[in-house]
């Protein structure tokens, strides 16, 4: 007897995830190895020393890209910034001002995964770092 049409591509459709049988596809060594980056990265952020951009805590999980503004002291508490998207370089936001203790460490490009903007989600409406 035949398989079913429908279950036949299903098989396939979830090889990437896991469920296929056999070694894994070097696609799959990639994402195992962007999200391992990710998770250590999550871990034991890298302190911001006042230079570059900084990843910002955004609700639970979430982490975002800012930028302080030019001529801003690293040292200021509140931070004035502005998020901006991971990839294009962007401004998301107008000028925030961030408490230092929403600031995770400096921005690492694993972060990126973390992201409103790559996850395909918009941030909060009326977004305040300023607690």
């Amino acid at each position: 007897m035949a398989a079913h049409p429908a279950t036949a591509p299903v098989t396939a459709r979830f090889r990437r995830c896991g469920h296929g049988t056999g070694p894994l596809h070097p696609g799959d060594h990639k994402a195992v190895a962007e999200f391992t980056a990710m998770l250590t990265a999550r871990r034991q952020p890298a302190p911001w020393t006042g230079r570059g951009d900084v990843a910002v805590r955004i609700g639970k999980h979430g982490l975002e890209r800012g930028r302080p503004l030019a001529g801003e002291e690293s040292g200021a508490d509140p931070l004035a910034l502005v998020l901006i998207h991971p990839d294009t370089q962007t401004a998301l936001t107008a000028t925030l001002h961030c408490t230092r203790a929403r600031i995770h460490g400096a921005w690492a490009e694993p972060y990126r995964l973390l992201t409103h903007a790559v996850t395909g989600s918009h941030l909060p409406v009326g977004i305040d770092l300023s607690t």
